[in-house]
């Protein structure tokens, strides 16, 4: 607590240098000390506790009263949510937040469920306008509710809700298409990554023009579905084993597509970012050529150039989050695309070693490169 004492203390003296030299006029915004990790897990088990029993007992009743009716449920998940936003604005306490949170969720699960019942039963499930709806609504409460947390689940569900609407636009014959989400996703990864590489490049202005705070739960988000989507393409063949037939899916999906398409979106970073550091030709030239050979190379393994693309942004960022995420997809992808070929050990050992080698050779020629330039 001594620690966050001194800091408020210095952002205190910082600001009013700041007062005195005359590049700001407001006045500060109080600072409150935060409570420690421990603190704020009890109190957030806690909310989720409180939310449980309330569920409990109101989904149970509302159940056993209107398990008949989908208009009933769904006006009353209406109700839950309209609930959760109110309780959003009060900004209470960390508690209050997860009850909250748990309200919203439930409130979203059961207006959703309703809505089936009312309006076609599973038979909805297998339209495409059911999930942009749910999509829409998604969208509607993530500018509504101002709480960061609940804002990315938002933009998750949006993101989810439109993958699934592809796919059923894609496939409309085929019974239980939503299981096979993952061809939409070879259109829907390249796309979440180019939206993340324009948020990154627009990412001052958007602070001048005080909408940061707004669209960075959404950006979020954003990352975390594309380097899933990329995994989820690339391991097709893992993942799918437990659940369906794996070789068939993988036939289907043209996950050399995604891994173009995500190619040229971080060949197109590559470019931007060389002219924006203002980098020689020849090296511009280089690091470009070299992004577009590592793609290629890799063409059939999205989940590693995506990897690779979200580790620049959040090197270009400077967020440890984004970056601990793109490690973590690269190794991901590394090893499901390894166990997915069907070469022998010999053979995938020799590609990584010459891969390795081509990594060397392309950085010692950047270096020389630079080296010349400087000179």
């Amino acid at each position: 607590m001594s620690n966050q004492r001194e800091m408020v203390q210095v952002v205190q003296r910082l600001w009013q240098d700041l007062v005195a030299r005359g590049l700001v006029h407001a006045q500060p915004a109080p600072a409150q000390a935060r409570a420690p990790w421990a603190v704020r897990l009890l109190m957030g088990a806690a909310g989720w506790l409180g939310a449980i029993f309330f569920l409990a007992f109101l989904l149970g009743s509302v159940f056993v009263a209107a398990r008949d009716s989908g208009v009933a449920m769904a006006l009353c998940g209406a109700a839950m949510i309209a609930l959760a936003a109110v309780l959003y604005r009060s900004r209470t306490g960390i508690a209050l937040e997860q009850f909250a949170l748990a309200v919203s969720l439930s409130g979203q699960n059961l207006l959703a469920f309703g809505a089936g019942q009312a309006y076609g039963g599973t038979r909805l499930l297998e339209t495409a306008a059911f999930w942009i709806a749910l999509a829409l609504l998604e969208a509607v409460l993530y500018a509504l509710v101002r709480n960061r947390l609940h804002r990315f689940l938002c933009a998750l569900g949006v993101w989810s809700g439109a993958a699934v609407a592809l796919q059923l636009a894609m496939m409309p014959d085929l019974r239980h298409a939503w299981e096979w989400t993952a061809l939409s996703l070879v259109w829907l990864a390249p796309l979440a990554l180019a939206l993340l590489a324009g948020f990154t490049w627009a990412e001052g202005r958007l602070c001048a023009a005080g909408r940061h705070g707004w669209l960075e739960p959404a950006a979020d988000a954003t990352l975390l579905f594309a380097l899933g989507a990329a995994l989820v393409v690339t391991g097709l063949g893992t993942p799918y084993t437990f659940l369906f037939d794996a070789e068939t899916a993988r036939r289907a999906t043209p996950y050399w597509m995604a891994g173009a398409l995500c190619g040229a979106v971080l060949a197109a970073f590559v470019l931007a970012e060389s002219g924006r550091l203002r980098l020689a030709g020849p090296i511009r030239a280089a690091a470009v050529a070299g992004a577009v050979l590592f793609s290629a190379l890799l063409a059939g393994a999205p989940a590693v150039v995506a990897a690779a693309l979200a580790l620049g942004l959040a090197l270009r960022r400077g967020s440890l989050p984004w970056l601990g995420l793109a490690v973590a997809a690269l190794a991901g992808g590394f090893i499901w695309y390894y166990g997915a070929l069907h070469w022998t050990l010999l053979i995938k050992s020799a590609t990584l070693a010459g891969a390795g080698l081509a990594v060397l050779a392309l950085r010692a020629g950047l270096q020389r490169a630079g080296a010349r330039s400087l000179s």
